[in-house]
């Protein structure tokens, strides 16, 4: 509740601003793909159209596969510093988009925000699946947890190779999970067509 409060009183701030260039905001580009200098970073929203989110969405999602791509494809060996601390730095854009979002839709949501939120949830869904099943990545931090004792590392930075190799289990555990009900969707779905053409061929023979 507090921080459905928090939130609507920033839109009320924000809305009862003047439209101007105040806070470094061209009104002629999607804000997303520009520098925020408000107060705390807090969301341009009377800058922030419907349909801004869209195309932020599509960009983030394509910048944060080209950074995975740049992670999976380095010829070094796994480390911390180039694996887990690069995927750190990943999905800014995607992140900001998806926060201001997320916080919008819940406290002040229309008719377009929700055919955003149908639209985006499968497009998002198989973004991440995409991440998560990423065999190259995978292997990548396993190795980094593997070598993690002899990495010398933090305790800050074992929680967070922790983090990432517990995430990815999840998300493997997830989707196998999503794959078996779809298996067992199928199968019924077999089972359920042989028993009407089962009917059918009956009916038909007595009707003959």
């Amino acid at each position: 509740m507090n921080r459905l409060f928090l939130i609507a009183s920033l839109i009320f701030l924000f809305s009862c601003q003047e439209t101007t260039n105040k806070y470094g905001i061209n009104s002629n580009e999607n804000p997303f793909f520009q520098e925020w200098n408000t107060p705390f970073e807090v969301p341009p929203f009377n800058f922030i159209k419907d349909e801004h989110y869209m195309p932020a969405f599509v960009k983030g999602m394509d910048e944060n596969i080209k950074e995975i791509d740049a992670i999976t494809n380095n010829p070094e060996d796994p480390t911390f510093s180039n694996t887990i601390e690069e995927l750190e730095r990943t999905g800014k854009l995607l992140s900001k988009v998806q926060r201001t979002f997320s916080n919008l839709a819940s406290s002040n949501t229309n008719t377009k925000l929700q055919e955003l939120q149908r639209e985006l949830s499968p497009l998002l869904s198989a973004h991440y699946d995409k991440i998560a099943l990423n065999e190259k990545l995978f292997k990548r931090v396993e190795a980094v947890w593997e070598n993690r004792a002899k990495e010398q590392l933090t305790k800050e930075q074992k929680k967070l190779v922790d983090k990432h190799r517990e995430e990815q289990d999840e998300l493997i555990t997830k989707h196998q999970q999503e794959l078996e009900v779809t298996s067992d969707l199928e199968i019924d779905q077999v089972i359920k067509q042989q028993k009407e053409e089962e009917y059918n061929l009956k009916i038909k023979q007595e009707q003959e």
